[in-house]
């Protein structure tokens, strides 16, 4: 059992699908920064997204806890949240960080930290016996009809796994 690290794009992505319980599918832990709470509960709530009421459960039923970085400087070419996300990677010596954001997953390629889309995220859970083949591919057409993955990015990725 290991840690994976979570930043907003994550979060957003399974909870516009439904589908934050996999967070609790997972064999690890799951970590993040008060930054992401922030963007997607308390800037969610007060935009009236609903998406927020549901990732806010999350955090209050522990499935998602928050840690902060002792280092706190900002990484060249990334937010200062996704800073503290990959710090926080870095310094829990995470299994991977899960993650939309193609910025943010480079970088943290860069810096020898393990990444994975979200998308990926539901297609080793599948691996792993944790979800069926019909709700995988379920999510996968939700995280497109959503907009959160085009669908050209969905067929080269549905190609390659």
């Amino acid at each position: 059992m290991g840690i994976i690290v979570v930043d907003s794009s994550a979060l957003i992505t399974l909870a516009c699908a439904g589908a934050l319980d996999l967070l609790a599918l997972s064999e690890h832990t799951v970590r993040t920064v008060k930054e992401v709470y922030r963007e997607t509960v308390e800037a969610g709530l007060v935009r009236g997204l609903p998406d927020a009421k549901a990732i806010q459960r999350i955090f209050d039923d522990g499935l998602v806890t928050i840690g902060e970085p002792r280092r706190t400087e900002r990484l060249a070419g990334i937010s200062q949240t996704d800073s503290l996300v990959l710090r926080l990677a870095q310094e829990v010596s995470a299994r991977y960080v899960l993650t939309n954001d193609q910025p943010l997953f480079r970088k943290a390629q860069r810096l020898s930290l393990v990444a994975c889309f979200t998308a990926q995220f539901v297609c080793l859970l599948h691996v792993a016996g944790a979800t069926t083949a019909a709700r995988r591919d379920r999510l996968l057409d939700a995280f497109v009809a959503a907009g959160r993955y085009s669908e050209e990015f969905m067929r080269v990725f549905r190609e390659g796994r």
